[in-house]
């Protein structure tokens, strides 16, 4: 009887994720990366632009995240508030008596509204997609919204995690390692990109027709 053979486990996966000053050190960084051995799929950038059609200067191929740095799609929730606002002053007037206390409740709805509408589009739903560690994700969430730029390199060899650490160090960068796959995803007005070619990916919102 023949013997059966054990699959051999897969080495586990992890993620080097460096927080990075946008400009030539970033576009140094991710050179080297890639000429680690890091491929064009375990590799992303995530970014803040204005304008998500212009293009990056990395290596052939890289995936890379634009989230946008306007307020574009707020206009639902700041139509919601004014909404709100009409329907409790014609409440108010024409039925004093349960008016004003509902006038009262739409009024905080639309403040509340108008107070989310001030928020710009951030990276906080893509940390949430991917499940990034907790603690980390708060952080890195804080420094993007200060301007700097997330690096997430995955690899299965061990051996090129200290090569990538100081490609990022290099560039002055914070960095962090992590135990497993992160692959940041393009969801809420975030859109993906290859270097080298148009947009390949539409958020999710936008590809499910929601947006």
């Amino acid at each position: 009887m023949a013997e059966g053979r054990e699959a051999p486990e897969q080495a586990p996966w992890y993620t080097v994720v460096g927080v990075i000053e946008d400009g030539a050190g970033l576009n140094q960084a991710v050179t080297e990366i890639r000429e680690l051995g890091v491929g064009r799929d375990d590799l992303t950038v995530v970014l803040k632009r204005e304008n998500a059609d212009e293009t990056e200067p990395f290596p052939e191929g890289t995936r890379y995240i634009i989230i946008p740095s306007d307020k574009r799609g707020l206009e639902v929730p700041i139509g919601f508030a004014i909404s709100f606002i009409i329907l409790g002053l014609f409440f108010a007037i024409t039925t004093p008596a349960i008016g004003i206390p509902t006038f009262v409740v739409f009024v905080s709805l639309a403040a509340i509204l108008f107070a989310a509408s001030l928020t710009r589009v951030g990276i906080d739903p893509l940390l949430t997609e991917m499940e990034a560690p907790y603690e980390e994700a708060g952080t890195w969430n804080g420094e993007f919204e200060q301007g700097k730029v997330l690096v997430f390199a995955s690899t299965r060899e061990r051996r090129l995690l200290r090569p990538i650490r100081e490609a990022l160090q290099r560039s002055d960068a914070m960095y962090y390692i992590v135990d497993r796959r992160l692959e940041p995803r393009a969801v809420h007005q975030a859109t993906l990109h290859r270097s080298g070619g148009r947009r390949v990916d539409e958020s999710v919102l936008e590809r499910s027709g929601e947006a």
